[in-house]
């Protein structure tokens, strides 16, 4: 585990080091875009656990021990 996060810090100290700064313009179009790509990836996120709810709900349940009341009657 520390070789992994020694590679890692270098990795970061060898990035910051060689950066340079980009003279880089937003316009107000990208803040819009990328508020668009938010809101559509927490609508699909949704959309789906919508659409797995049950089985969602089931592997939940199983996970954590919950027994389903339905084997009983």
């Amino acid at each position: 585990m520390s070789k992994l996060f020694a590679a890692i810090s270098l990795f970061v100290m060898c990035i910051a080091v060689t950066s340079r700064p980009a003279y880089a313009y937003l316009d107000p179009g990208t803040a819009s875009m990328l508020l668009q790509g938010l809101i559509g990836g927490i609508a699909a996120a949704g959309a789906v656990i919508s659409l797995n709810y049950q089985r969602l709900k089931h592997a939940i349940q199983t996970r954590f021990g919950k027994k389903n009341d339905k084997s009983d009657h």
